[in-house]
């Protein structure tokens, strides 16, 4: 019955470049509705009923005869007492009080029930489709009539979210300091304000026998790639557990390398970058009960770029990503490369620095493989110390305690200061980086780097980075490779890899993560002074 409506709408959606989108969205707007009730409800549904969050509840208005008519909303942005109030019972229990003659009478005058019957303020009538969209993702419910060619937008919108928490592991000097919740309803909200846009897609799953813990992907519908979002529901759809403790569970049981030191997921509580991850065509994973959002596919990239880099000056945001980079190599190859320096190849050193170095390890009764373990594995315990204590007394004693066992450990001649040094500037350089969940793979990485130094010396070290390497390259992230851009390598989309280039300069996703709709802006949006 309605495949005129579907092969109509269908060809209206499929777009690959900006330009086609924008004829796609003229064309929409031609589109009105008519007085069958069903045509008007499927030309809806198809524009957005792929979301399970978009919800029809119908009913029948107490005219004489009845009246069918379905308030459409999406869940999590609709004030359901509002919507109850405002809109269900004037029309059902209101109306059905009134005598017969009056509601005859108004079932000829839909119009004037609709004004009479509805107090809310905000009251709009919708006869196009785009228009009534827009409604939809904005907030609003639609008021949708038997026998009436237009729909009525009615403000049902919920209060301002006032449960978002400032996001704890991922602050920002400038930008916005909303993060997510352990509400799946209040995250969801956070992302449907964000990006208001009939593309953008919700789907729910129950897992857990004994939880049955709610779970949402979503994404958008006309940029990411389909074939992972099957992949992806698949997999949660393949979990038969009894229940969840939070999202690092889902994590294990959806990971394309799940024993790999390495994760080829991504997590972030700040709804500014999940939404810009959205829009690169990524996949979020929203958990009830925790307020991490995962984030799929991931690549090696995600880890080393924080969003205050793009509110931030673009040379200052640069610098601290180089500054990322350069921290995350130290934290793994230093150590070892003391160790592997100060045991085999004292030879490349200068002939102060040589002797300055023996001079601080005179009298240390242990090798400099173990004395740098000995110090590794004591900051170790020192972090996880101040991490499981209550704040105040954490960062106390992991400061203090780091600064009174490296002096005592020096001056009983147990280490040298030269380690201490060396200790804590890995441990500096580990927090440049602003996801931690790369840094714990990478600090165990070091320890791995450390033991290859004390046996092979620089060799070691070369053996290990050549594992390292092929490890990160071998890695898929639902068959995205996690080494993009690099392997394999692909110059254009490393515009914004070392340095945070300007907004304006980059044009396009990433052809290894999204198939179509590349193209995200146009390219000659650069700034330029007016002409004389």
């Amino acid at each position: 019955m309605f495949n005129f409506i579907k092969n109509t709408i269908s060809k209206l959606f499929k777009s690959n470049n900006s330009s086609d989108a924008t004829n796609d969205n003229n064309n929409i707007k031609s589109i009105e509705f008519n007085k069958d009730f069903n045509k008007n409800i499927e030309l809806i549904k198809f524009c957005l009923g792929k979301s399970d969050d978009l919800i029809f509840r119908y009913f029948n208005i107490s005219t004489q005869p009845y009246t069918k008519a379905v308030v459409i909303y999406i869940e999590s942005m609709v004030d359901d007492k509002s919507l109850q109030s405002s809109v269900l019972d004037p029309l059902i229990n209101e109306l059905a009080q009134r005598t017969t003659e009056d509601r005859i009478y108004l079932k000829s005058k839909i119009h004037t029930l609709i004004e009479q019957s509805l107090s809310i303020s905000k009251l709009s009538f919708k006869k196009n489709l785009s228009e009534a969209i827009n409604e939809l993702v904005i907030g609003n419910s639609l008021l949708l009539i038997d026998k009436v060619p237009y729909v009525v937008s009615v403000n049902t919108l919920k209060a301002d979210n006032k449960e978002s928490t400032e996001p704890q592991t991922e602050k920002v000097v400038k930008g916005p300091q909303q993060g997510f919740v352990e509400s799946i309803n209040t995250n969801c909200l956070m992302l449907r304000r964000r990006i208001k846009s009939p593309n953008l897609i919700f789907k729910n799953f129950k897992v857990g026998r004994q939880t049955q813990t709610d779970i949402r992907i979503v994404y958008l519908c006309n940029i990411a790639d389909l074939n992972i979002v099957d992949e992806l529901c698949d997999r949660i759809n393949r979990i038969d557990v009894d229940g969840f403790v939070s999202s690092a569970s889902i994590e294990e049981y959806i990971n394309d390398n799940p024993i790999n030191l390495f994760h080829t997921t991504f997590y972030s509580e700040r709804p500014d970058r999940v939404q810009s991850l959205l829009l690169e065509g990524r996949i979020a994973i929203i958990c009830d009960g925790t307020p991490f959002v995962i984030i799929v596919p991931a690549i090696i990239s995600d880890f080393f770029i924080s969003m205050d880099d793009y509110y931030q000056n673009q040379y200052f945001a640069s610098f601290c990503r180089l500054l990322g980079y350069f921290g995350a190599i130290l934290l793994t190859f230093l150590p070892s490369i003391y160790v592997a320096i100060t045991t085999f190849h004292q030879e490349v050193l200068p002939t102060q620095l040589a002797l300055t170095i023996a001079a601080a390890r005179g009298g240390v009764p242990y090798p400099a493989f173990i004395e740098a373990v000995i110090m590794e594995v004591a900051f170790e315990a020192l972090r996880q110390a101040g991490t499981r204590l209550p704040t105040h007394i954490g960062q106390a004693v992991s400061i203090v305690g780091a600064l009174i066992i490296g002096q005592a450990a020096v001056e009983a001649g147990l280490v040298s200061s030269i380690v201490v040094i060396i200790v804590a500037m890995t441990a500096i350089f580990s927090f440049t980086i602003p996801y931690t969940n790369f840094v714990l793979s990478l600090r165990l990485a070091r320890f791995f780097m450390l033991v290859l130094a004390g046996i092979l010396g620089i060799y070691g070290i070369m053996t290990g980075l050549l594992i390292l390497a092929l490890n990160l390259i071998s890695l898929r992230s639902f068959g995205v490779p996690f080494m993009v851009p690099f392997a394999p390598l692909s110059l254009k989309e490393l515009k914004d890899w070392f340095l945070r280039m300007p907004l304006w300069s980059i044009t396009e996703r990433s052809g290894h993560i999204v198939k179509k709709n590349i193209v995200k802006k146009d390219k000659n949006i650069k700034p330029t002074p007016p002409s004389k």
